[in-house]
């Protein structure tokens, strides 16, 4: 089992913090999102020898001992699912978990994932509106459609014209086969037509249901954070006071 922790991207929503800095030193809890990251890998059991991280963004200031790196020099120009193509190796040879470098959570998720007996699998937080609540001010804005029926994936990514529509949020953490990434290679491949440099992996997976690949849902309630910008980061210092393990709020 490996791991690909995706971190090429500048994450310009966090504004001055990033000028100088990639968005996975930003430290939260005393620790940078990074940090947070490879402890809950290494938590769930995963060692640093399989953990792989795609790097971009003043990548020599990303530092992990023990980790393998992938560079996409593209990162300025391009999406997550571009990213994620740099481990290929890793990603056709054995089972891969993926994760966004810009959350916390629970490691307790990366074992569901790889339980999951999938080709293909993602999680989903079912707390999210609690969430959104404190981090926008209509948080139906801000969400995106995320359907499953019998534990499959059967719509992602759109523009929700009803609540109904948004059974759980997109957290950012994937599961592949080595089969299950040949069906993705394929279908950018053949089924796509456009170029992948500015797709979204939501993008992606909606068109992998389109073409009938069954894709798992992972439902899980244990704490998860999206940490997009500097004001979710004051947010949840503020109101999560011993981290995401605890899920403590503060008095403040």
């Amino acid at each position: 089992m490996k791991a690909i922790i995706l971190a090429a991207g500048r994450g310009s929503r966090m504004g001055a913090v990033t000028d100088s800095q990639p968005k996975c030193t930003v430290k939260i809890f005393g620790k940078t999102l990074l940090d947070h990251c490879l402890e809950t890998l290494e938590k769930s059991g995963i060692e640093r020898s399989n953990i792989g991280i795609v790097t971009g963004y003043r990548k020599e200031m990303i530092c992990a001992e023990g980790v393998h790196f992938f560079y996409n020099n593209l990162w300025d120009q391009t999406q997550m699912l571009f990213s994620l193509t740099m481990a290929h190796e890793w990603l056709c040879s054995e089972p891969c978990i993926v994760t966004y470098s810009d959350i916390i959570f629970h490691e307790n998720v990366v074992d569901k994932l790889i339980n999951s007996k999938s080709e293909i699998a993602i999680s989903s937080y079912s707390g999210y509106l609690d969430l959104w609540k404190m981090r926008f001010q209509n948080p139906f804005e801000d969400l995106e459609t995320f359907q499953y029926e019998n534990g499959e994936l059967i719509d992602i990514g759109r523009k929700p014209s009803t609540q109904e529509e948004v059974q759980g949020q997109y957290m950012g953490m994937l599961y592949f086969e080595p089969s299950g990434w040949r069906k993705v290679e394929q279908t950018i491949k053949h089924s796509l037509h456009k170029s992948i440099d500015k797709l979204e992996i939501t993008t992606l997976l909606q068109h992998m249901i389109l073409l009938d690949h069954v894709i798992k849902v992972v439902d899980t309630d244990e704490m998860w954070l999206e940490c997009d910008s500097f004001s979710d980061l004051c947010l949840y210092e503020k109101h999560f006071s011993k981290g995401i393990s605890n899920a403590t709020h503060s008095n403040g």
